[in-house]
């Protein structure tokens, strides 16, 4: 079982947060499916489309989400290992993780690129986001918050370069993980009510400081990662784990499919590589070009397949730990 989602219950019991494996879940999922129909359409339908620049689009947010899932996660992984180790091993095994996580991003981008050269890539800013929130998970609230913020008003978007082209090109992203960090602290004691009044908080907060931006020219630029882009993910971000937490709160039955999944959400995104992408690219060389109809299909079959894979390969106890 994943720590990153398990919590100490009062009476020293764990129990399993449903709510943020579905959140992962659902994350995923919107990530492989903005990524296949790029690989398996001859061309993609607009509104499927994501990475478009100053125009914002749906898929550009799970990306985004689960880096801020990624903050939270890492709350429960510290509060787990640090009562079975002590914080100081917990944090370096959780530093030990993200960089690992770093290195096989870099593998499997480097390997689709057919380049013996070090790549950036989703993993990488994932790995980074996680590291920069380790480093800082001692100081206080205000601090980590100050720390994003000063991220963001220092990269807020003119001069940005492709978040996903380098280790300081991916900047922008790190608060998104730090306000994940923040907002999920009150779950290492297993304060729900808390939980939710920050995801709240955080929400608000965010939506207006995005709006704001935008009002003054910034635009919602997830490739760059905007400023106004950042914060609005973030808001994004905390309504959905909010709302999650909320519904399961009040008794809401999540799917068990989507629950396992979410445990194994980066097991799926590892696998779109070995069964999709280099299949295509190394072996045929270009994409499929399939109409929008088959296309789609296609997409649909495919995030079936992983899912399925990542499911399989959860039961023999194989998968990306997160």
């Amino acid at each position: 079982m994943s720590a990153a989602a398990v919590v100490a219950a009062p009476g020293g019991a764990a129990r399993r947060l449903r709510f943020l494996d579905v959140a992962r879940a659902l994350a995923v999922l919107a990530m492989l499916v903005a990524n296949l129909v790029n690989v398996l359409l001859a061309e993609r339908p607009h509104w499927l489309g994501h990475n478009l620049g100053n125009e914002l689009m749906p898929l550009d947010l799970p990306a985004p989400m689960f880096q801020f899932l990624i903050g939270v996660s890492l709350v429960l992984y510290l509060a787990r290992w640090g009562r079975e180790t002590g914080t100081r091993h917990a944090r370096m095994r959780a530093a030990r993780r993200f960089v690992l996580l770093v290195l096989l991003g870099a593998l499997l981008d480097g390997i689709a690129a057919q380049r013996l050269e070090f790549r950036w890539g989703v993993l990488q800013t994932l790995g980074l986001g996680g590291l920069v929130t380790v480093a800082l998970a001692d100081l206080p609230d205000a601090f980590i918050v100050a720390v994003a913020a000063l991220i963001t008003a220092t990269h807020y978007g003119p001069g940005n370069n492709e978040v996903h082209r380098s280790l300081v090109d991916s900047l922008p992203f790190v608060p998104i993980t730090l306000f994940g960090y923040v907002v999920g602290r009150p779950l290492a004691t297993h304060d729900i009510a808390a939980y939710e009044r920050r995801a709240v908080t955080v929400a608000l907060a965010s939506l207006a400081s995005a709006l704001a931006l935008y009002a003054v020219g910034v635009p919602f630029n997830k490739l760059t990662g905007s400023g106004s882009f950042v914060l609005l993910a973030t808001a994004a971000s905390a309504t959905l784990v909010g709302a999650l937490s909320r519904m399961e709160a009040r008794g809401s039955r999540f799917s068990d499919v989507l629950a396992r999944l979410g445990a194994s959400a980066l097991t799926a995104w590892v696998l779109q590589y070995v069964l999709v992408y280099y299949p295509i690219y190394l072996v045929i060389g270009h994409p499929l070009g399939l109409s929008e109809a088959s296309g789609l299909l296609a997409v649909g079959i495919c995030v079936a397949a992983l899912s399925a894979v990542t499911l399989m390969l959860a039961r023999r106890g194989i998968r990306v730990p997160i």
